[in-house]
């Protein structure tokens, strides 16, 4: 499942000095006004988002799809999920790890499983399936894949992205 509420879990990795608010309520500081094209560049550029999210036709499968984040999230959720991207993890954006019987970690993103097996897209975005008799262990990861921006990021480069996935409302018309 790719939603939008997933990527806002995992692209938006920033730096910020507001601080922490529970799940569903504002932060204490507003968020400095943002702008989209800084965030655009920051996304695709020193963030590195687009290594792990898709937006539209450009990025990775790794992490939830952006390109509707925008119609899903609130500023401040995106906000969050930036600096504290372990804070709430959405159950269709954990990770999954698989050890096999020679040893062999697998860690990637969960597609499906059932009793008997696992299927995953691991990080070099290849489909894997294994037989849960095959496998030595296998579980979820704690925490997300997604870095903190909190140090990475100035919080006017926060409120830049922010404002950037907020324009995110879907794919492009042709």
């Amino acid at each position: 499942m790719r939603h939008a509420t997933a990527a806002a879990i995992v692209v938006f990795m920033c730096a910020t000095a507001a601080s922490k608010a529970p799940a569903g309520k504002q932060a204490d500081a507003p968020l400095p006004a943002g702008n989209p094209s800084a965030g655009a560049e920051i996304v695709t550029d020193k963030g590195q988002c687009l290594s792990c999210h898709p937006v539209r036709d450009a990025g990775s499968r790794l992490g939830p799809d952006l390109t509707d984040v925008g119609t899903s999230r609130r500023p401040d959720q995106l906000h969050a999920s930036l600096v504290d991207p372990d804070a709430e993890i959405l159950p269709e954006n954990r990770r999954y790890r698989v050890v096999t019987r020679d040893g062999m970690t697998i860690t990637g993103r969960i597609l499906n499983h059932d009793t008997f097996q696992v299927l995953m897209m691991d990080a070099k975005e290849q489909l894997r399936s294994f037989s849960k008799t095959d496998l030595r262990e296998h579980g979820f990861v704690k925490g997300s894949g997604m870095p903190s921006y909190r140090e990475k990021l100035r919080p006017q480069e926060l409120a830049d992205v922010v404002a950037y996935l907020m324009t995110l409302k879907g794919v492009a018309p042709q």
